[in-house]
C-alpha cells in the first residue's frame, strides 16, 4: 500500500510540473504548419508587419499576418520623436521596396497560438535573403532584446 501512494504522488508531481511549464510557455508556442511553405505577399503593414497567403491544405490559401521575430523597428512604442518616423516610414520604403524585387517568398515554422490563428510570427525568406536580416544590415531595425535602451535618433 505504501508503494501505491508513493508512485501516485510522483504522477502527481510529474503532472502538476508539465502543467506548471505548459501555462508558462509563451502564447505563440505551435507550430501547426510546420516545413517551409511558399507564400504570396499580399500587404505590407509596416516594415515587420507582412500579411501572407500560404497554401496550407491542398487547394486550400489563407492570409497570416506575420509578424517578423525577435524586431523591432522605429516608431514603436510609446513618446514617439519625430525622427523615428522618418526612419519607420524609411523601413516602410525598404520593405516594400525589397519584397517587389524578389521572385521567391517563404515562411518557415510559422509560430501561432493555433492552426485557427491568424497571427503568426516567421522570417520571410526570400531569394535576397530574409528581411528582417536585410533591415538589421540597413539599421533599420533591431533585436527587440536592446532596443528599449538605445534612442532612434
Amino acid at each position: 500500500m505504501d508503494m501505491i501512494s508513493h508512485f501516485d504522488v510522483k504522477h502527481v508531481r510529474r503532472i502538476a510540473i508539465l502543467a506548471t511549464v505548459m501555462c508558462a510557455a509563451p502564447s505563440m508556442a505551435a507550430t501547426p504548419f510546420p516545413g517551409k511553405l511558399p507564400a504570396t505577399i499580399v500587404h505590407i503593414e509596416a516594415a515587420n508587419v507582412i500579411y501572407v497567403n500560404i497554401e496550407t491544405w491542398p487547394g486550400f490559401r489563407r492570409d497570416f499576418r506575420v509578424t517578423l521575430p525577435n524586431l523591432v523597428v522605429p516608431g514603436q512604442g510609446e513618446d514617439v520623436m519625430a525622427c523615428e518616423l522618418a526612419l519607420a516610414q524609411q523601413a516602410y520604403d525598404f520593405t516594400v521596396n525589397f519584397l517587389s524585387d524578389v521572385t521567391t517568398v517563404h515562411v518557415k515554422d510559422m509560430r501561432m497560438e493555433s492552426s485557427s490563428s491568424e497571427d503568426a510570427v516567421s522570417s520571410i525568406y526570400t531569394d535576397h535573403g530574409t528581411l528582417d536580416n536585410a533591415l538589421r544590415r540597413e539599421r533599420l531595425a533591431r533585436p527587440a532584446d536592446i532596443a528599449a535602451g538605445e534612442p532612434w535618433c
